[in-house]
């Protein structure tokens, strides 16, 4: 609307009037944890969908903005699927303004639904057992272990490479890990929601573990012992590791490894497997990939 002419008095009601809607919207929300205390809101399209097509999350109440028009919608029958699950599934569905769905995924992209349901756990490992005997013509399993990845979209794209690519497993660290938040499972387009995801307390220790039991460890790094990555084939059960956003592989993750692997590429200087570079001597920008982007790579090479 046009406010040109609007006086100082009417800004100022005007303002007051907004900041009420919003302090209304903020406790309405919050009375919904009265019964449900360690719930949270799930929002989105695909993580909404897959939460309840698994059914691995108590759902309390579906949240649908009540202008959607379905008409408009090119994932209108993604909508209407979401909207049978939840009858099937006697999960109450309400029918809410835009801002109160905003409040509820704290200003995310909700598309128009929000699902409040309990929380997703990760699920305690301490050790791989040995694989079991590769049938004739099959592949070797993989799992992706994370060695201390905190942001919540990479951790959510990792999550879904990892599906996508038929992935046997993911462990993470129990500390310096991103959580299994809304926000991963948005990120991993609701993979997160299908996905088991393990964490172990103590990540060398798991990996020497394993080992004994048969699997071999592959990390990613920018290392001279690195192996191109072209030249790496899946000959036994393996653990792919891969580090943090910017340090990569902690020294001590580095030295379980059986093997280190990099990605190279096709510009000068760039190479290898996980966070972002600082500048070289010689000006080149970036001397590795995100940490999702190289393991999709490594994860491709290995399955597929």
């Amino acid at each position: 609307p046009d406010r040109s002419e609007e006086t100082q008095d009417e800004r100022w009601e005007r303002q007051r009037q907004y900041q009420n809607d919003q302090a209304d919207k903020v406790s309405w929300v919050a009375e919904l944890y009265t019964d449900h205390p360690g719930a949270e809101f799930l929002h989105g399209v695909s993580p909404v969908l897959a939460a309840l097509k698994v059914k691995r999350r108590a759902a309390h109440v579906l949240f649908v903005q009540e202008t959607m028009d379905m008409a408009k919608r090119k994932d209108a029958g993604t909508i209407e699927t979401v909207l049978r699950l939840a009858e099937e599934a006697g999960v109450t569905i309400e029918k809410v303004d835009k801002g109160r769905l905003n409040v509820m995924s704290g200003d995310r992209p909700h598309q128009g639904l929000v699902l409040f349901a309990e929380p997703l756990s990760f699920i305690p490992i301490k050790v791989l057992a040995a694989p079991e005997a590769v049938e004739e013509g099959g592949r070797p399993k993989v799992w992706l272990v994370l060695d201390e990845v905190m942001d919540p979209q990479n951790f959510g794209a990792l999550l879904r490479s990892a599906y996508f690519l038929g992935c046997s497993g993911v462990v993470i660290c129990a500390k310096n890990s991103a959580n299994l938040s809304p926000s991963v499972s948005k990120a991993s387009a609701g993979s997160m929601e299908a996905f088991e995801v393990h964490s172990t307390d103590n990540l060398m220790r798991f990996l020497t573990s394993s080992k004994e039991n048969g699997w071999e460890v592959v990390g990613a790094a920018l290392d001279q012992a690195s192996v191109p990555a072209a030249k790496v084939s899946l000959d036994k059960p393996t653990l792919l590791v891969l580090g943090n956003e910017g340090r990569g592989l902690r020294t001590l993750v580095k030295r379980c490894c059986d093997r280190l692997v990099q990605i190279e590429g096709g510009g000068k200087g760039l190479g290898a497997a996980s966070g972002v570079g600082g500048d070289d001597e010689d000006g080149d920008m970036l001397d590795s990939l995100n940490v999702s982007v190289a393991a999709g790579i490594l994860l491709h090479r290995l399955l597929c």
